[in-house]
């Protein structure tokens, strides 16, 4: 029931709706209708006193006890100090991304919800945003983090990198705050192509990783993303956030074509969330299905042979257990545009496409990649968005989502996907000299440490 509360508040929520809303107007509904139909009114008022003592406790329990937990936990939120930290880069970072990798294993954190107990306090395992942000066209990198961590990503920052700067800044979105009389903003999710036990495409196959190739001769897909936010003007902002927690569950989505074929054991369809190992052992056996041959009887018997398998479903095995091999975290992306209404310009194509690069195939080729999701419209019938009503809410959600950097738990609970550590460092890290975007913030000259035998 607990599941079936949120799901239905959810669903109001995409079409722009709030629980309490319709609520009301439920009310208001029946309180006009029952004087009108006095005789239907009294049959449903006896029914539903019939059930009342068997049925009302227990489905007030049930959404009471939810509602519980999401006062708790945003009460925790906002009692719990948060930071943004800045990080400067230099005019040269030699570093691959495999040093961002590296950084980033810190983030996983899982010590705040040891039991039942701090559940039901409304503790959360504690998540973190990687921040790539455009202001006018100057592109910054942001880490926020809740305040007792700070000091840990600051020490691993300098750790991996040790020529970069790190500042602990206001935070940029409080200088920006929602009017939806003299600003406009669009923004799309991203969601993985195919399953998410396959991996998009990380540096591991852009050759950046190696330490003797010159820096010329890299090719980094960040580039695109960074060209893109660079290419902004006066009024306009681009916010790129990536927010991660410890891998807990995922929730296939039903929309996606494969979902009717996510099956447990070939049978029933899996509803709700799923450990991530569960999900790549379904992946799996649908690989390895297509080795069961046909006897001259007619019955079916599987022959365990990897070598009748292709190449290409032997490379998606080995992807898989790749993937499952190192760090996973849950992982939910927003790309929001942000501008004041007299410097609108058309960024509604840039947007969807800027992760493009990241990807194997597109439209599921090859292993996976990342595809926009349209969190705002679009609406093309009258009826799908009423004198603009739907659209104005989702565009300041969408807004306060990011501003407070939820996006497991409800009121801003959404669809996450799972990545591990080397595809998030994939699509967040500190470029060389190879990105030549000139509106990349960098410091003009290298972080240092004073000499240690200097006189005092």
């Amino acid at each position: 029931m607990g599941k079936f509360y949120l799901n239905f508040k959810k669903k109001l929520q995409s079409f722009g709706l709030e629980l309490y809303y319709v609520t009301l107007i439920l009310f208001a509904f029946f309180a006009w209708w029952m004087p009108l139909h006095p005789g239907e009114a009294l049959v449903i008022g006896v029914f539903l006193g019939a059930a009342a003592p068997f049925v009302l406790p227990v489905m007030l329990w049930l959404i009471f006890r939810e509602l519980l937990l999401e006062y708790r936990r945003q009460q925790d939120y906002w009692q719990t100090e948060h930071t943004v930290l800045e990080i400067r880069l230099p005019d040269e970072i030699t570093q691959s991304p495999h040093a961002m990798e590296l950084m980033l294993r810190v983030l996983y954190q899982s010590g705040e919800v040891d039991t039942v107990l701090h559940h039901w306090r409304g503790k959360t395992k504690p998540w973190f945003s990687l921040e790539l942000v455009s202001t006018e066209g100057v592109v910054r990198f942001y880490i926020w983090t809740r305040s007792r961590y700070k000091e840990i990503v600051k020490a691993q920052v300098y750790a991996h990198y040790p020529t970069v700067q790190v500042i602990e800044v206001p935070d940029y979105t409080l200088a920006l705050p929602w009017n939806p009389e003299t600003m406009d903003l669009w923004g799309v999710e991203q969601r993985l192509q195919k399953p998410d036990p396959f991996p998009i495409q990380t540096y591991m196959a852009w050759n950046v990783d190696k330490a003797d190739t010159k820096e010329e001769f890299k090719n980094d897909p960040l580039n695109s993303v960074l060209e893109f936010m660079g290419s902004i003007g006066k009024g306009e902002h681009l916010w790129f956030q990536i927010v991660m927690r410890g891998h807990t569950t995922n929730n296939p989505p039903s929309y996606c074509p494969w979902a009717s074929d996510f099956t447990d054991e070939h049978k029933h369809p899996i509803h709700g969330e799923v450990n991530i190992e569960k999900w790549a052992e379904i992946e799996r056996s649908k690989i390895t299905a297509k080795t069961i041959s046909k006897t001259k009887a007619g019955e079916e018997k599987e022959v365990p042979n990897y070598t009748k398998l292709s190449q290409g479903d032997k490379d998606l095995l080995d992807a898989i257990d790749r993937k499952l091999n190192k760090q996973l975290f849950d992982v939910g992306i927003r790309f929001m545009y942000v501008c004041k209404k007299e410097n609108k310009q058309s960024r509604n194509a840039g947007l969807p496409t800027a992760m493009r690069s990241f990807e194997h195939g597109s439209e599921g080729r090859g292993l996976n990649g990342l595809k926009p999701i349209f969190y705002i419209g679009p609406f093309d019938w009258p009826w799908q968005d009423f004198r603009g009503i739907r659209r104005a809410m989702l565009k300041k959600r969408m807004y306060n989502g990011y501003v407070t950097r939820q996006y497991f738990y409800t009121p801003y609970q959404d669809m996450h996907i799972v990545l591990n550590i080397e595809e998030i460092a994939s699509l967040w890290h500190f470029p060389g000299k190879v990105a030549h975007t000139p509106t990349l913030d960098r410091m003009p000259s290298r972080r240092a440490e004073a000499p240690s035998n200097l006189p005092v």
